[in-house]
């Protein structure tokens, strides 16, 4: 796989290659590049297949380097230091992510991810789900999903609730659509935590804007805008009136 790596610490640039030569020896380093500008020419000269880049760097960010893309040809891994919403707009839109200090274990299980993204996943639209949601003022809009059989984009404001079973979620969507996902529910919570979500009880995540009234009555029942209902674990309660009282 004809691969780039876009850094502006050569320390980082040298380790990456490294361990991708002693462990993925089908990854072939074809350039890499210190900045947006080098980073710009060296894709636009060698047309990779995977570009691993940096958010940080002297003249600009990844996301500006992306913006110069209208159909980008190329899957993104990012390389980031530990930055909570970067991370939650790199998960809500299927975009891998390698942290800093880097891990041989988690770079490995990245680019293997990538590969695999690269035939499974519509790319372009990876990329323009992740650059809207990295202008959304620390919320994001969108989140991206998929199943053995087909690839969901959808409205984050449109997710009523979320349901787990067992290794699986079913996600309650505003037009009656149901998506069950082979992911956990703990797969999704920090990301819909920190856009109006809130664990109700270890089986549902609920979207507060859709919260009509609490029955106290046999521990709890939430009741919810679409008619639906599920039960409150009763140690979740305090904090789910002080989560309702912030909006």
């Amino acid at each position: 796989m004809r691969t780039v790596i876009i850094d502006d610490n050569e320390p980082t640039r040298k380790k990456i290659k490294t361990l991708l030569s002693l462990y993925t020896p089908e990854i072939d380093i074809i350039g890499e590049a210190d900045g947006v500008e080098t980073g710009f020419k060296c894709i636009n000269n060698t047309k990779p297949e995977l570009v691993l880049l940096d958010i940080e760097m002297g003249d600009g960010t990844g996301f500006d380097l992306l913006n110069l893309y209208k159909n980008p040809e190329f899957v993104v891994v990012f390389i980031t230091a530990h930055d909570g919403y970067a991370i939650r707009a790199f998960q809500s839109s299927a975009i891998g992510y390698i942290l800093k200090p880097i891990d041989s274990s988690n770079l490995i299980d990245t680019i293997n991810k990538a590969k695999e993204q690269s035939t499974l996943l519509n790319n372009e639209l990876t990329i323009q789900t992740l650059l809207k949601n990295t202008k959304s003022n620390n919320k994001l809009e969108k989140l991206i999903l998929s199943d053995t059989e087909n690839f969901y984009l959808i409205d984050i404001s449109d997710v009523i609730r979320c349901e787990s079973e067992s290794n699986y979620t079913r996600f309650h969507l505003v037009d009656n659509q149901r998506i069950l996902i082979a992911k956990t529910m703990k797969s999704y919570e920090e990301i819909l935590e920190a856009n109006g979500f809130f664990r109700v009880h270890r089986s549902h995540l609920i979207n507060l804007n859709y919260f009509t009234r609490l029955d106290k009555k046999d521990g709890g029942t939430i009741f919810l805008k679409d008619g639906s209902d599920v039960p409150l674990a009763t140690r979740r309660k305090n904090l789910l009136i002080e989560a309702l009282s912030k909006l």
